[in-house]
């Protein structure tokens, strides 16, 4: 066995912490439109978990990925909610970003009206809370489950109780092939607005 100089200051491996579905607090850290394939759009919802035992959990995260892949670490408190693009699928995205524009509004006493109004600014430091689910995941010949953002609800149904966590969802056949393949590239944390997801 070969001696390794430095030993007694090498950090080991520890196990990452893992996020149990359920639901949560979270505060937005901004809100702004982006890209996706296929020449789909999306409101891309930034928010990290503002209370309890997993405060700060998505930050926490990305800073230990920056230290450990400074050039490709992305921040993953992310909720995409799709708009319309003349799809299947148009009249449930936009049902799905009024409800959750609705209860940002409703769970901070905003008085936007974004039938008019569309600066995703306004959202930025709002709570409301999240439902997560476990979603089967898979990448690089590698699987397993994590808790994903699922839906918003308003702050007063988390304190109520008032919501149910969906089962989790397992991957297709054809989906275990699959590989995320977009990458933006890191930045250093100066502000909010440099975070890559």
């Amino acid at each position: 066995m070969r001696g390794i100089p430095n030993y007694n200051n090498i950090q080991q491996y520890t196990e990452s912490a893992k996020l149990p579905a359920g639901a949560y607090e979270v505060k937005i850290i901004r809100a702004e439109e982006q890209g996706g394939k296929n020449d789909s759009c999306a409101l891309c919802i930034l928010f990290d978990i503002s209370d309890g035992e997993y405060k700060d959990f998505y930050m926490d995260k990305f800073k230990d990925e920056k230290k450990a892949y400074p050039d490709s670490a992305k921040f993953k408190g992310v909720l995409r909610l799709w708009y319309a693009n003349g799809g299947q699928y148009d009249e449930s995205n936009e049902k799905r970003i009024k409800t959750a524009l609705e209860r940002i509004k409703e769970s901070n006493g905003l008085k936007t009206d974004f039938s008019k109004e569309w600066d995703g600014a306004v959202l930025k430091n709002c709570k409301v809370g999240m439902i997560f689910r476990e979603q089967e995941w898979s990448y690089n010949g590698s699987t397993g489950m994590t808790a994903q953002p699922y839906q918003i609800i308003t702050l007063e149904a988390l304190k109520e109780g008032k919501f149910t966590v969906p089962k989790p969802k397992y991957l297709k056949d054809d989906d275990y092939s699959q590989t995320d393949t977009a990458a933006n590239a890191a930045s250093p944390i100066d502000d909010d607005e440099d975070l890559p997801f």
